[in-house]
């Protein structure tokens, strides 16, 4: 029986993306007092990926390779 609930059908699981080199993967960032509120990126220890030049989070969408 087919199924779209089915993980075996949904195809090849991508990989995280890279920043520096180190793989990050998606978390939901949320600063009200700045007026953040996006999906970020965090490294596997949990820290989240900031600019170095406008110390904010990074949207895990300008993140590529």
């Amino acid at each position: 029986m087919s199924s779209k609930n089915n993980p075996e059908l949904r195809g090849k699981v991508t990989e995280l993306r890279k920043f520096d080199g180190k793989p990050v993967k998606p978390c939901r960032v949320i600063d009200s007092a700045r007026g953040i509120d996006f999906i970020g990126a965090a490294f596997e220890n949990g820290e989240i990926v900031m600019d170095a030049v406008t110390k904010r989070p990074i949207p895990y969408g300008q993140i590529y390779g």
